[in-house]
Order: C-alpha cells, then structure tokens, then sequence
C-alpha cells in the first residue's frame, strides 16, 4: 500500500504570505526607487538605521513588514510629491 507525501501546509502558506510581504515592500519602495536593480540590492543588502540596523529582507522573514512599509511611506512623505530619486539621495 502507498501512502501520500506528507506535506506541511503551514509553512507552504507561511511562504506564500512572506512573497507576498515581500511584494508589498518592494512595491512601496519603487515609489521612491524607479530603478528595479537598485529597489532589489536595497531591499537584500542595505541595512535600515531607523529600524535596528537590519534590511528589509530581514525584517519581512521575521514579520516586521509593517514597519518596513511604514519606514518608506514616512520616506515617500519627507520627499513630498517629487518624482523618485532614489535610494542613494536619501
């Protein structure tokens, strides 16, 4: 007799909610950064001071994208309705 894989829904949903985490983020920062390149390397690498220190990255894995998103709308305020000029002018 063969039996089904056992699969841990969970974590598969768990996955799918931090995507689309991610996705809100990165869509909230294309506001400020037009340059997907660029929108990307912030979101991995750069280090947010406001928030601890940590990237963005790191804080969607551990739930905090709230403050993410929050962080950039206080960003895309402070600009004002400027067109975009990236990351590195802020």
């Amino acid at each position: 007799m063969r039996y089904a894989r056992i699969v841990d829904f969970r974590a598969n949903h768990e996955s799918a909610v931090r995507k689309s985490h991610a996705w809100q983020v990165l869509r909230e920062a294309a506001r400020i950064e037009p340059d997907e390149g660029a929108r990307i390397a912030w979101y991995r690498d750069d280090p947010i001071v406001a928030l601890h220190m940590l990237t963005a990255e790191t804080l969607v894995a551990a739930g905090r994208y709230e403050d993410v998103l929050a962080f950039l709308r206080g960003v895309t305020c402070d600009l004002g309705t400027e067109t975009a000029r990236g990351f590195g002018s802020y």
